[in-house]
């Protein structure tokens, strides 16, 4: 049960972390592309960025309601941590110190508020599905 639990929480901290990096990497690709005129390719990252997360997504999805034990703890977190994500960028924006944060301000995707809205409906999923395979 313990061993369920940090797996569940780890794995889900991996794919924010997964998320807040393509974000980063994004981010820096269309700086360079502003400095040299070329602004095609941050679209291909995005493009492969997107399809990295999927394949994150999917992992997380098929661990957490297939592999891992449901434990209303973890379910708790998972809605509490995905939609404190989801939010972030709103908050900060709220925040004395959102003037640190204008890289922010630029025309790409968020993939960690999509990883984060993600993760608050595997929570509540979770939560829904029986424990037990009916069939």
């Amino acid at each position: 049960m313990v061993r369920s639990f940090i797996t569940s929480t780890l794995s889900m901290l991996a794919t924010l972390a997964i998320a807040y990096g393509i974000d980063q990497w994004i981010y820096y690709q269309q700086r360079i592309a502003r400095q040299r005129s070329n602004f095609q390719q941050p679209y291909i990252w995005i493009i492969i960025g997107g399809l990295i997360l999927l394949v994150a997504w999917m992992a997380l999805g098929w661990f957490v309601l297939v592999k891992s034990r449901r434990i209303f703890a973890v379910s708790v977190i998972y809605v509490l941590v995905g939609l404190l994500a989801f939010i972030w960028f709103p908050l900060e924006l709220g925040s004395v110190f959102w003037i640190t944060h204008l890289y922010l301000f630029s025309n790409f995707v968020y993939n960690l508020q999509y990883s984060g809205l993600f993760i608050a409906a595997l929570g509540v999923l979770t939560i829904l599905i029986p424990k037990t395979n009916p069939t």
